[in-house]
This record gives C-alpha cells, sequence and structure tokens, in this order.
C-alpha cells in the first residue's frame, strides 16, 4: 500500500458548525486543502477525528473545493456531517472530552435528525446521504497533518501522540504564529492556556514542523529550544497569492463590483480599506486614531475608513468606536463578508491599511497587493515577508508613522497612483507563490 497524507479537517469542521466565512488560519486551511496539487493527489485524504477516539472519517475533497464556489451548500453538508460523526463516539468518550458547543450536533446525531441540520442551514427538504466511510489506520509509511488548530478537542493531541507510538505515523505540525504564547495579554487565558497545553503535548511526536513564515520559524525554533525538545524539520508554507484568483476566473467583474458598492453605500464615495479581527493585536485604536487626526486636518478631503472584521475579544472599547463611528458617518464596519464582497471592497479601495502589531503572515497586505492595491503596513512580526518591497510600512509603537504615511497618500495623489504602478508593475512581470507552490511543499515534507 502506497504512503498516504491524512489531511486532518477537525478543526475546519468544527469551525464551520458555528460560522460562516473563515478567519485567517481557516483561510490558509481551506486554500492548501483545495489546491489542485493537494486535492487531485493520489496520496491524501481529508480526514476528521471521531471525538474521544484514535478513528478517523473521510471527507470529499470536492466538498472542501466547494467552500470557495458553494459556500453555503458545503457549511451545511460539514455540519450534518459532524452530526453524522458524533453519533460514532461513545457515551464513555462523548462524557470524557465533550464540549458544550458539540451538545446540539450530538442531540441531532443521536436522535438521527442530522438532515434537519442541512435543511435548515441551507433550505429545502432534507437529502439522504451515505454511511461515513472509516479511514483505514495509518501506518509508519503515512503521515497525519494538523494544519494548525489543535485545540477543538481536548483529547486530540494525546491520541494524536498515542497513535504515533503505536503506529509509528509521521506527524507533521503547521503553525500560524506563537503569539499565544509569546503575547498572552492579547488573548483570552482560557484560549492561551489550550494553545499552549496542546502545543507543549504535540511538540515532542512532531516530526516535521511547517510555518507561514521565516518569521514564525524561528518563533517555533526558539520554542523549541527554550523547552529542550529536539528540533526537527521546519519548512515554510508559502502563502499563495492568487486567493482571489477563482472570482475573478468566475466573472467578478465591474459590474458585479458595482452591485457590492452599491449594497454597502460606497458608490463613487472613496473609501480607505482595513481588513482584520476586532481585537487587541490588530491595534486598530491606531487607526481609528490615525484617522481622526488627519479629519482634524484635512476636513472632507479624508476617504472614508471601511474596516471588515468580526469582533473578537478584549476590544470592547474598540467596539464602542466603531459602533459610534458607524452611526456618524465617519467609518463603515463590516462583519461576515463573502470572498465576493471582501474582492470588491479590496479592488476598490483607495489603498489598505494593516496596523497589527504582529501577525504570523499577514494575509490583508498580501491580498491586497495581490489586486494591485496599494497598502500601509506595520513592520512587526512577519509583514514584510507578505508585503514584499510592495508595500509601505511604519512602525507600530509609532502612532505619528502611521498618521504621516496615511497623510502623504490622502494628499498626494500622484505619489498613491505610484504607488499602484509599481505594484502593477511588479505582479505583471515577477512570479508570485501559489497555492499549488504551498501544496507542493506541504506533500514533498510530509511523504519525503
Amino acid at each position: 500500500m502506497s504512503a498516504r497524507l491524512l489531511y486532518d479537517l477537525t478543526g475546519l469542521v468544527h469551525w464551520y458548525a458555528y460560522f460562516r466565512h473563515p478567519g485567517g488560519v481557516q483561510r490558509v486551511i481551506e486554500k492548501v486543502a483545495s489546491s489542485d496539487v493537494v486535492r487531485q493527489s493520489s496520496t491524501v485524504e481529508f480526514v476528521v477525528r471521531i471525538l474521544g477516539s484514535d478513528r478517523f472519517y473521510r471527507i470529499e475533497p470536492d466538498l472542501i473545493a466547494n467552500l470557495g464556489s458553494g459556500r453555503s451548500s458545503a457549511i451545511s453538508r460539514l455540519r450534518r456531517i459532524l452530526a453524522q460523526g458524533l453519533r460514532l463516539a461513545t457515551l464513555p468518550e462523548m462524557l470524557s472530552e465533550g464540549r458544550h458547543f458539540h451538545l446540539p450536533y450530538l442531540a441531532a446525531g443521536l436522535t438521527r435528525t442530522e438532515g434537519l441540520i442541512e435543511a435548515w442551514t441551507e433550505g429545502g427538504a432534507p437529502r439522504s446521504l451515505p454511511a461515513l466511510d472509516i479511514v483505514a489506520p495509518p501506518g509508519s509509511q503515512d503521515a497525519l497533518f494538523n494544519p494548525g488548530d489543535l485545540w477543538w478537542q481536548k483529547k486530540y493531541v494525546a491520541t494524536v501522540a498515542g497513535l504515533k507510538q503505536r503506529t509509528g505515523v509521521r506527524i507533521v505540525q503547521m503553525i500560524h504564529d506563537l503569539y499565544l504564547i509569546e503575547r498572552p495579554e492579547w488573548t483570552p487565558a482560557g484560549a492561551v492556556r489550550i494553545f499552549a497545553e496542546q502545543l507543549h503535548g504535540i511538540a515532542p511526536s512532531v516530526d516535521c514542523w511547517l510555518t507561514s513564515s521565516q518569521f514564525v520559524r524561528q518563533q517555533v525554533q526558539r520554542y523549541l529550544a527554550d523547552r529542550s525538545v529536539p528540533e526537527k524539520p521546519i519548512a515554510v508554507l508559502p502563502m499563495g497569492w492568487d486567493s482571489f484568483d477563482a472570482l475573478r476566473d468566475a466573472g467578478q467583474d465591474r459590474l458585479s463590483d458595482r452591485m457590492v458598492l452599491e449594497r454597502h453605500g460606497l458608490i463613487d464615495k472613496p473609501f480607505m480599506l482595513s481588513v482584520g479581527t476586532i481585537e487587541p493585536r490588530k491595534n486598530v485604536p491606531a487607526l481609528l486614531d490615525a484617522t481622526d487626526e488627519l479629519r482634524a486636518r484635512f476636513g472632507e478631503a479624508v476617504p472614508r475608513l471601511v474596516i471588515v472584521g468580526g469582533y473578537g475579544w478584549k476590544a470592547a472599547e474598540v467596539r464602542a468606536r466603531l459602533t459610534t463611528g458607524s452611526r456618524n458617518g465617519n467609518l463603515l464596519w463590516l462583519e461576515n463578508l463573502s470572498d465576493g464582497d471582501l474582492g470588491a471592497l479590496y479592488r476598490n479601495a483607495l489603498f489598505t491599511v494593516m496596523p497589527s502589531h504582529g501577525e504570523g503572515w499577514g494575509l490583508a497586505v498580501q491580498e491586497s497587493l495581490a489586486l494591485g492595491v496599494p497598502c500601509i503596513a506595520s513592520n512587526a512580526g512577519a509583514t514584510r515577508e507578505a508585503g514584499l518591497d510592495l508595500a509601505t510600512y511604519f512602525d507600530p509603537a509609532s502612532a505619528e508613522g502611521l498618521t504621516r504615511a496615511m497623510a502623504a497618500w490622502i494628499s498626494d495623489g500622484a505619489a498613491l497612483a505610484a504607488a499602484r504602478d509599481r505594484i502593477a508593475q511588479a505582479l505583471a512581470t515577477r512570479r508570485f507563490p501559489s497555492w499549488n507552490d504551498a501544496g507542493s511543499v506541504l506533500l514533498r515534507s510530509a511523504l519525503s
């Protein structure tokens, strides 16, 4: 039997049990999984762990690919499959590991009414689904890839470590960043504790690490050295510049862009754009302060500020400012946007701003530039790797630096046009990594 790569989607299925749009981590997981290189590989099986056991069931590759083109239908199917999967757990297993967010899906699974989940989510009558396909246990020739979301099941890490000890399966672990450990004040204490426990538990069993950037690679190296964990190979997974290409191929054009802008009240209104979760790490107050100062200085010449991002945690004051600003018309705060809407906002923004205190990559920087839109980005973390020589950088500790960078493009249209031309020239003449490149690195790292 040839070697297999078990691509673990346990966390992604749990995410979509309650959310309809991806966060940054989920976006990367989806893009790598749906890349042609991974999805069409005969060695890859997409799997989900059965709660409380070392068994996995299979997810069809097309279902993950459909998260890009048929998201509503794909999510409803994933929710139904989660209920089916929970029915496979025994009562002792469920009692030992189940959490509150499992209960609705457990109830649907045990009563065999999971079809109602799909019908309620998508509309229409319930459809029959085949029984879940249990994956053959891995062997020493196989690899199990966790794409970076270890925290959804309490005994996930202990189970994986035990599986490796019994079978010799190769463990490949993705790390998106280690800010939860290095800067715990940015995150709720419970989340920090869970992440730290899971990472500490899995580290000795890992055969190969993947990271989102050289910056995170160095974070992982320090983490392992500080805890005397023998270092194993660490590869950097390239982040694709083609996140929105499928929308372009599907006909997302200026007419559909105009419909999006009209829906959000942005027709013929210049705007600046910032994309990111509303949480302490994203440094949104600095952006709001800079915009207020510029508005006091330039008045109506300051474009409207559009902020796209769900409310995260530890940001009640920021949320209040966003709500007030949206009410008085100084800014627009949007949550839960589709890729179609987000792409339209990127393409039509004058420029984007990413003021974060630290990033393991900086998808918002990369996505802006990939669509030809100038970006002002914090120079913290890995954002220089994401923005290369195409973004304009500032020190997030300097409020003056952010204000000055924004003022330059607000007051000097020629400078902004020159930045846009420079990006267009780079996109036309240089090759940038794709999600297929990421998939190739994954396969090579996991199975070599």
